[in-house]
């Protein structure tokens, strides 16, 4: 058997041919051929175990490279070490000096980093040295007392009044951190927690958690726990407890989000949600017991650094009045040459713009405005300017800033807020009067007036205004009247001075949702930015979301959202669509709800309200409506509305049923000596111009 073997392994090794005959096969060939066999198994058993082997060795040298990533930085945080070859050195923030051939650049003092970050945001946060003292002794605790495994870098509770600048001063701390390598990024997400206020928005929240915790950002800001539900404060603070929140439902991760796929079983599915050691800060202006009343007394114990603001002084405003004014010369020199000196009486002007409410904010609106009027009068004067500095002084005078010029002058008035115009509310009102039916819905939006006229007085007083969402989803059958309402919604908050506009922009999926990766998000923004001011009315909204696959519909969906916060002041959403639909729209993504808190339903018509709105449009049209005609019509309502409300019913039925009815009147009029009809003979519509068949 061996000399078989050898001899049909030789012919096939040197390039011949094995030559099997068509009958059975001789023995030798049958020994050959298992012989072969069996030495590939064993190589195929060999190659799937040194893709084992493969697959462990990368797993560890994975684990490894992470251990000493992990190791390097702890090191780096405590100085131990100094910056590796390979990684890309901080941008320089002061010129240097050259260094001597030779000569190696010694490792950065963190002590260092912290302090030279604190006295840059010292440069631009004023009249807060204590609360930012405290601040950065919050980010550096980490770096001295060393991280705890798993669990936040530190949490952080910062509270004071409104407008002491809370914001902006966590903003600025975490830009200078990052431009002295302290923090990987300078950004801050905010987790408003007021968007969750209903118990079945845990869902919501655990997606927003999951996103802002494997986002690149250092630093997660909380704010308003206060109005967020209370049975979903404790996800949050187990976050600040123990570093991890273990899930209570299944979740996969799918382009990036957290879905819920309920019962599904999924490879890699997501049990928890992990803290990734980042700062968790708190905004508040409740006093401390107020945490313990919402989160607990556990939670005030993983609680590393309460940081509060103070109420600015005069002589912090004056202060920040002139940063904000030498902010401004710089900005308009560097980009229109245009430069200018001021005094003490323009430094005080702004100082006495801050408010309460506001805070800084209405400095930076006034010195936004003065660079924006600046810039028309460069556009004006450019050639006769051309590239040369033109210098000028800034004053107050007849209680405005104005600036003056060598050839011009620039007086800046302030942008007044969108005045109400009472005649305008008045007739929007009287149309809405005329509207038949939909007393519920006429009456909501009457109501808001009513609570914009009471939040405006507490403005006005100096007290807190709490205007609430406006958002609307408008639910019911077509022809029920939302689009029409949506009009008169839109015209109505102009005339209260909510919107400035007042513009209807109606639109559907196919005006927001893109044909191909990265076109959405852009073809959204563009649709909103042309109903800031106004109202974007979304019909048949449910049709954006046609399940977890549909990433389009998605984006849309995050874009609106983003749009809504972006432009809360100046911008109302409107969703519509059926009831059924839009009911099941919510449920698939819980944080619409929340979003959208008022649900207005348009009931179908009734018959009689039908015939009152067939003599309407008759009417508008210049036609009357026969007696005769009004049992026959009342029947033929009665009938359609039980069957077709849903497809053909409500005001489109009506309005088919009167065009079609004008049509057949002209065919019966024109079989007779037409000029001989009288008016009445014109305007009038006959039982016999209606088809009343149910076809």
């Amino acid at each position: 058997m061996k000399n078989d073997i050898d001899s049909i392994l030789d012919a096939l090794f040197s390039g011949g041919k094995l030559n099997v005959g068509s009958g059975t096969k001789s023995r030798a060939a049958k020994d050959a051929e298992d012989f072969l066999n069996s030495i590939e198994k064993t190589n195929a058993d060999m190659q799937s175990s040194l893709n084992r082997q493969i697959s462990d060795l990368d797993k560890l040298t994975s684990d490894a490279q992470r251990s000493m990533d992990e190791m390097r930085r702890l090191l780096d945080a405590e100085g131990l070490t100094g910056t590796p070859e390979t990684e890309a050195p901080k941008a320089e923030t002061a010129e240097k000096k050259p260094k001597a051939k030779g000569a190696e650049e010694p490792p950065q003092d963190p002590a260092q980093s912290f302090r030279e970050a604190r006295e840059a945001t010292g440069r631009t946060v004023i009249g807060q040295d204590a609360f930012l003292d405290s601040l950065f002794t919050a980010f550096r605790r980490p770096s001295v007392t060393g991280r705890e495994n798993g669990k936040p870098a530190a949490v952080v509770v910062i509270s004071g009044k409104e407008g002491t600048g809370r914001h902006s001063a966590l903003a600025a701390s975490a830009a200078a951190l990052c431009k002295e390598g302290v923090l990987k990024n300078g950004e801050v997400t905010n987790i408003d927690l007021s968007r969750y206020p209903n118990a079945e928005d845990g869902k919501l929240l655990t997606q927003d958690l999951f996103s802002a915790l494997h986002s690149e950002n250092d630093i997660v800001l909380f704010e308003n726990f206060e109005q967020c539900h209370k049975s979903l404060l404790p996800m949050v603070a187990a976050l600040c407890e123990t570093g991890v929140l273990k899930l209570t439902s299944r979740y996969a991760l799918q382009k990036g989000m957290l879905i819920d796929v309920g019962t599904a079983l999924v490879p890699d599915a997501v049990s928890e949600i992990s803290v990734n050691g980042k700062y968790l800060v708190f905004l508040t202006s409740q006093k401390d017991s107020a945490f313990t009343d919402a989160f607990g007394a556990a939670f005030l114990s993983s609680v590393t650094d309460f940081c509060r603001t103070a109420e600015f002084t005069r002589a912090s405003l004056l202060k920040i009045g002139e940063a904000a004014l030498d902010a401004l010369n710089d900005r308009t020199k560097a980009k229109l040459n245009y430069t200018f000196t001021f005094g003490e009486d323009a430094s005080a002007f702004l100082a006495d713009k801050f408010s309460r409410r506001d805070g800084v904010e209405s400095m930076a609106r006034l010195t936004e405005r003065c660079f924006r009027l600046l810039s028309e009068e460069k556009l004006r004067r450019a050639e006769k300017d051309g590239e040369k500095t033109v210098s000028g002084t800034l004053g107050v005078k007849d209680g405005v800033l104005a600036f003056t010029f060598p050839d011009f002058a620039v007086t800046v008035e302030e942008e007044k807020k969108q005045a109400a115009d009472p005649r305008a509310a008045e007739e929007v009102k009287s149309e809405l009067n005329e509207i038949i039916g939909l007393s519920e819905v006429k009456d909501y939006v009457l109501s808001l007036e009513q609570n914009y006229i009471i939040q405006r007085l507490r403005e006005a007083r100096g007290m807190k205004a709490d205007v609430p969402t406006m958002h609307m989803i408008f639910t019911g059958n077509p022809g029920t009247g939302k689009t029409t309402i949506a009009r008169l919604v839109s015209r109505y908050l102009k005339a209260m001075g909510v919107l400035s506009g007042g513009q209807l922009i109606e639109v559907t999926r196919a005006d927001l949702v893109g044909k191909y990766v990265g076109h959405t998000a852009p073809l959204t923004q563009q649709v909103i930015r042309s109903a800031l001011g106004g109202v974007l009315f979304i019909d048949e909204a449910y049709s954006l979301y046609r399940g977890a696959d549909d990433s389009f519909g998605l984006e849309a969906i995050d874009t609106i959202v983003k749009g809504m916060e972006d432009h809360r002041e100046d911008l109302i959403v409107i969703l519509a669509g059926y009831t059924k639909e839009m009911e099941a729209f919510l449920t698939a993504n819980s944080g619409l709800r929340s979003r959208f808190p008022n649900i207005i339903e348009f009931p179908d018509y009734t018959a009689e309200e039908l015939l009152a709105i067939t003599k309407l449009t008759a009417k508008k049209k210049g036609y009357t409506i026969d007696e005769t005609c009004e049992t026959p019509l009342l029947q033929y309502y009665e009938k359609r509305q039980a069957t077709d409300a849903r497809t053909a019913g409500n005001g489109r039925l009506v309005r088919n049923l009167v065009e079609d009815a004008i049509l057949n009147q002209s065919r019966r009029l024109t079989g007779g000596d037409v000029t001989r009809l009288t008016e009445a003979e014109l305007a009038a519509l006959l039982s016999e111009d209606f088809d009343l068949s149910e076809g």
